[in-house]
């Protein structure tokens, strides 16, 4: 089958442009200077340097909780500290250089779904309801502000059911415990049977958000043709897993 990306394109509306973003920030470089999110330099919000290096990442695959998710960028060095500086410290600045590769991760998805035979036409791109307080403290949500940035946009299926812990600091396990059946399609939503759809999210670590999302919109009737997000934490999470799997074999 032919993935070269025609399908993805149909499915995918074009970006934005960024040269207009781009001088809005080389000029407010000029009268408001500020440290780069990513490597620190003394330049502007984010640095063109670290901006063509989130570029040219290619995007990878990784397995959690048995759903493939499709990651643009490592959660390390200059990637983490721009998502960091992006989502809790307000510098919304950075929105459409870590568009990039949230778009290159999603058009990845959308080309495995093609190859397939489940085709890209017609999926909708679902994102994970940000948790209440956090929302209320950032003032906006993250992966739709980068969607809105790559010129893509999302339905909102889903919404909170049962409360749950910050997932901060929680093991895998842990993170599995506390996120099931935390999410629900939304009242109001209508009927979701047979709708395909794709789940986005920021940062994936544990894979347990992710896995809930898919649950949700599965129980009610979905098709879950993939998963996307900005970054992972790859080694971290593969390193984890892997001492794991050393211990219940060593049992």
């Amino acid at each position: 089958m032919d993935v070269s990306g025609s399908a993805v394109r149909a499915a995918l509306p074009g970006a934005l442009s960024h040269s207009i973003p781009d001088a809005l920030s080389d000029a407010l470089a000029v009268w408001a200077p500020s440290d780069c999110v990513g490597c620190g330099r003394h330049d502007r919000g984010l640095c063109r340097e670290c901006a063509a290096a989130f570029a040219a990442e290619t995007p990878h695959s990784t397995v959690r909780l048995g759903e493939t998710v499709w990651c643009g960028l490592d959660y390390a060095g200059a990637a983490r500290r721009a998502l960091l500086a992006f989502k809790d410290a307000g510098r919304t600045e950075a929105a459409g250089a870590l568009s990039v590769p949230l778009r290159g991760a999603i058009s990845a998805a959308l080309r495995a779904a093609l190859a397939a035979d489940a085709g890209a036409a017609g999926i909708r791109i679902v994102t994970i309801p940000s948790d209440p307080a956090a929302a209320m403290h950032r003032g906006f949500h993250p992966v739709n502000t980068l969607l809105a940035a790559a010129g893509l946009r999302s339905t909102a299926l889903l919404s909170h059911g049962s409360a749950h812990l910050d997932q901060a600091g929680l093991g895998r396990e842990a993170r599995a415990l506390n996120m099931a059946g935390t999410l629900r399609v939304r009242g109001g939503a209508g009927s979701v049977a047979g709708l395909r759809v794709l789940v986005v999210d920021d940062i994936l670590t544990t894979g347990s958000t992710i896995a809930e999302a898919a649950r949700a919109l599965r129980s009610a009737g979905a098709e879950v043709c993939g998963c996307a997000v900005v970054a992972d934490t790859r080694l971290r999470a593969d390193a984890h897993a892997w001492s794991q799997e050393v211990r219940m074999n060593s049992r």
